[in-house]
């Protein structure tokens, strides 16, 4: 198994794991494959999307980077991991989530925070495994529409 950086030819493989993801938290991915395309192929994407694969994509990785006033730092925001359901148990989340810490380590940052339902305590006891601690915060939504 070994992750890299999403690559254009990825898009079809990538796209089903993000609406399985979506789905599997309850929720539906409005993505669609030209915008997943645009952000492989744009020199500075707003987020680094890393693919764990062996014969095909097994997970992936969305990392962003945002600044904390009151650290006065940058961190790092995984927005997205996620493992297909074939591949669990084989260590493919520890291997994604380590590459997203050098990720965001060698960008700058000084801490990588995220988020996960509460429901998925499988999930939430391999964040802690990790290392991890939670904090408890009530997650709002507001969407913004165009025009």
């Amino acid at each position: 198994m070994m992750v890299r950086t999403a690559r254009l030819e990825d898009t079809p493989q990538l796209l089903r794991l993000i609406r399985d993801h979506a789905q599997y938290e309850g929720g539906r991915a409005t993505i669609d494959k030209c915008v997943l395309k645009r952000l492989l192929q744009v020199e500075e994407p707003p987020v680094r999307i890393l693919v764990a694969e062996s014969d095909q994509i097994a997970g992936y990785a969305a990392l962003t980077t945002d600044y904390s006033l009151w650290s006065g730092a940058r961190y790092g925001h995984l927005d997205c991991l996620f493992v297909a359901k074939e591949y669990r148990g084989r260590g493919v989340g520890q291997i994604l989530f380590l590459k997203v810490r050098e990720e965001a380590h060698s960008a700058g940052c000084v801490r990588l925070e995220w988020q996960t339902p509460d429901w998925n305590r499988q999930a939430t006891e391999f964040y802690r495994r990790n290392g991890a601690e939670s904090l408890s915060k009530t997650r709002f939504v507001l969407q913004l529409d165009a025009g």
